[in-house]
């Protein structure tokens, strides 16, 4: 399973947004520099469950589901905050990037309201640019790669021209580590016009669009236009928007105090809502029912919701091109052989055929592999099959048939 990553400059909310969605006890401080490891954590994607299609009550192993409301656990990583320079060693240095490595999208989180500076610290809002704290990450990450490169440069130029070597392989191996395809590389040297045949011509620069080019096809981007419950924000989404970002205005704040009150049992929210309701006012202080006053005011009212789950749903299904898929043993009564009723759901890439979801159940069952059986249709789909999103399929090997 692929992973996406939280990036962003220092002090826009990045662990705040980390906690939210994961609800894990990381350190948050209005500071510079409050991340200095990676955190892991699970979160959820949001879908509607067929159950309530089909209408029958499930039994969810591997996920929740909720009224109907299905929650798939991934997992994500928070990344520490980044700096202009941080490729030359300034602020936290390289840590960050020697983390990015295990992300295949980012989550880039901007400081929408623009009560940030360039170097993480606290300004008066709507003075700092939001445009600049997306492209601040851009521009590191791609530094980063053209050093990763420059390092190794005349050597894959001597191998190309002298022809022991072709070019696209040597930046394969090199990018080995960031799981860079070859394809990619491929089509963004067509795409610059550069000589693959003679590549000590290029220059640093040429270098420099490289790899700026190949980290936004490899590692796509969606921002996080954070603290939308400050009136300043709305101007910097619009801004972000402009620039042509996929852009999801978010306040990791208010989610984060929604997801530990409803974890209270104070309101009925779930992560995704458009709404919240406080189960009983008597057991919420004055500062608590002013907070979620000022929450349905400034978030609710004017965005429709928080925007965190619509963030963590846009990157696995949009970025990453996840769909959902419910494997089941038995494709009459949708059950697995203990009786459960769609036990679970498992994420697999657009494209993605009977046997890749058969691997993915099991490893022998990939290799005894047969057919599949499309259990909303009854039908029985062959190995070119393409998955599609909220199928149930029940997978035929050799080893049942025996």
């Amino acid at each position: 399973m692929e992973l996406a990553g939280i990036v962003g400059k220092a002090n826009v909310g990045k662990s705040t947004l980390f906690s939210a969605m994961t609800l894990a006890p990381v350190e948050i401080g209005n500071y510079p520099f409050t991340t200095i490891k990676p955190n892991r954590g699970v979160t959820y994607l949001r879908i509607n469950c067929v159950c309530r299609e089909l209408n029958i009550k499930d039994n969810p192993r591997n996920s929740r589901c909720v009224d109907g409301v299905r929650f798939i656990p991934i997992e994500l990583i928070d990344c520490p905050g980044i700096i202009r320079g941080a490729h030359r060693g300034r602020g936290l240095g390289l840590q960050f990037l020697d983390e990015i490595r295990q992300a295949s999208a980012l989550i880039v989180v901007a400081d929408a309201a623009g009560a940030t500076d360039p170097d993480g610290n606290p300004i008066e809002p709507g003075t700092g640019e939001p445009v600049e704290d997306v492209k601040i990450v851009e521009e590191e990450i791609s530094h980063w790669v053209t050093d990763i490169l420059y390092t190794d440069w005349q050597r894959i130029c001597r191998l190309v021209e002298n022809r022991f070597s072709e070019l696209e392989e040597e930046l394969e191996k090199k990018f080995s580590g960031l799981g860079i395809k070859i394809d990619s590389i491929r089509e963004v040297i067509r795409e610059l016009g550069l000589n693959p045949f003679k590549p000590s011509q290029w220059s640093r620069e040429n270098l420099y669009n490289f790899s700026s080019m190949l980290i936004k096809k490899e590692k796509p981007i969606i921002v996080a236009a954070n603290k939308i419950d400050m009136r300043e924000a709305r101007k910097g989404v619009e801004k972000l928007k402009a620039e042509g970002y996929n852009v999801i205005p978010v306040s990791a704040e208010a989610e984060r105090i929604l997801r530990l009150a409803s974890e209270k049992g104070l309101l009925k929210y779930l992560p995704g809502d458009k709404e919240f309701k406080i189960i009983d006012e008597s057991k919420l202080t004055p500062a608590q029912k002013k907070a979620l006053d000022k929450i349905y005011e400034t978030v609710f009212i004017p965005w429709g919701s928080t925007g965190v789950q619509e963030l963590v749903n846009t990157a696995y299904f949009n970025l990453l091109n996840y769909i959902p898929v419910y494997p089941v043993e038995d494709p009459e009564k949708l059950t697995d052989h203990n009786g459960n009723v769609l036990p679970d759901v498992y994420l697999v890439r657009k494209g993605s055929k009977p046997r890749d979801l058969a691997y993915k159940i099991h490893t022998d069952l990939g290799k005894t592999f047969l057919y599949a059986i499309d259990a909303r249709r009854k039908i029985r789909v062959g190995e070119e099959y393409e998955l599609k999103w909220g199928d149930i399929i029940s997978i035929v090997s050799a080893a049942k048939e025996s």
